[in-house]
């Protein structure tokens, strides 16, 4: 029992969100025409949207958009303005106010879903989960952790050839130790 709380008395949870990494496939792509537009370059393989107090935000307003313009079209339309709109935006107001809780959704692009380096995806989707915007404070993260030499990118076939976390790593210029040697030097 904690010390000074009262048992039935609520305290707040450390618990870190849950995080559920979905594969992008075609039938996603359709129930969320956002992601089909963003999944079309072949260099954007994870993709997230803004969570917490900023996903529910954006989310609370998406929807409000979605309800307005819906309404509008409803009446100008028919009902179907008011389902293409909650096809259109509806789902993805709706996708940021759940990651604003404590269960969140990120998506692999589905020819990344098999690859070794899933992690590292999975790792920097789940920073900018987070809250951290900057791609290069993400990128500088990984790069403390991981380098090309590390993962043994080195002609490796089954690694894409576009891929972002490759191209990232070897066009490293600080050239950072691989995570073997950073892991045991601050030991």
């Amino acid at each position: 029992m904690r010390r000074g709380s009262r048992w039935g008395a609520r305290v707040a949870s450390a618990r870190k969100p849950e995080v559920r990494f979905i594969t992008l496939s075609g039938l996603v792509k359709l129930a969320f025409p956002p992601l089909f537009l963003s999944s079309i370059p072949k260099r954007a393989i994870g993709f997230s949207f803004p969570s917490g107090s900023e996903g529910r935000v954006l989310g609370l307003c998406l929807l409000g958009m979605t309800a307005v313009v819906g309404y509008l079209l409803f009446r100008f339309v028919g009902p179907l303005g008011f389902i293409a709109m909650a096809w259109l935006t509806g789902g993805t107001g709706s996708l940021m106010l759940y990651n604003s809780t404590n269960h969140r959704v990120a998506f692999v692009k589905d020819y990344c879903s098999a690859c070794r380096l899933r992690p590292l995806i999975e790792e920097h989707e789940l920073m900018h989960l987070n809250g951290e915007r900057s791609e290069e404070v993400v990128w500088a993260e990984a790069r403390k952790k991981y380098s090309y030499e590390s993962l043994g990118l080195e002609g490796d076939a089954r690694i894409c050839s576009f891929c972002p976390i490759a191209k990232r790593l070897r066009n490293n210029p600080e050239g950072v130790a691989d995570s073997l040697g950073s892991q045991s030097s601050g030991s």
